[in-house]
């Protein structure tokens, strides 16, 4: 069995809410290196208006890889005003460990909104945008 797995079913991941113009999300909160690490990872999908808020450190130039996804997602970077700094819409689940494809942002971010693929289209979220956030505290 994969570590990754058994990490994902042990990690309890509270939630936040966020939201975007009008839209609300409550959104797993991944305020720890571990939860970060494990993201999203072997979930069967996200329900509706749920979204997972990575909350880093300091500004950085995360990258997002899609190991041990089941679903494609829209990742959106974000500074520390909730300002939308760039977005991958559609990023794909991995073949294989050796053809894993890390995405990054144009800039450093403070957080990444992850969602279900096709939320950017839907809602519209463009680059200079802005998103609220609930109060957040990451180790």
């Amino acid at each position: 069995m994969c570590i990754t797995y058994l990490l994902y079913r042990a990690l309890n991941f509270e939630k936040t809410g966020i939201s975007y113009g009008r839209h609300k999300f409550s959104a797993y909160l991944a305020d720890s290196p571990l939860k970060r690490s494990v993201g999203l990872m072997h979930r069967k999908g996200l329900g509706k208006n749920e979204a997972m808020l990575f909350a880093l450190v300091r500004d950085s130039r995360i990258g997002i890889w899609m190991l041990n996804m089941k679903f494609s997602i829209d990742i959106i970077w974000l500074d520390g005003d909730g300002i939308v700094i760039d977005k991958k819409e559609e990023a794909l689940p991995c073949e294989s460990f050796l053809k894993c494809r890390s995405y990054y942002p144009a800039s450093p971010a403070r957080y990444v909104v992850e969602t279900t693929a096709g939320v950017c289209m839907k809602l519209g979220i463009r680059k200079g945008g802005k998103f609220t956030i609930g109060e957040v505290t990451p180790s």
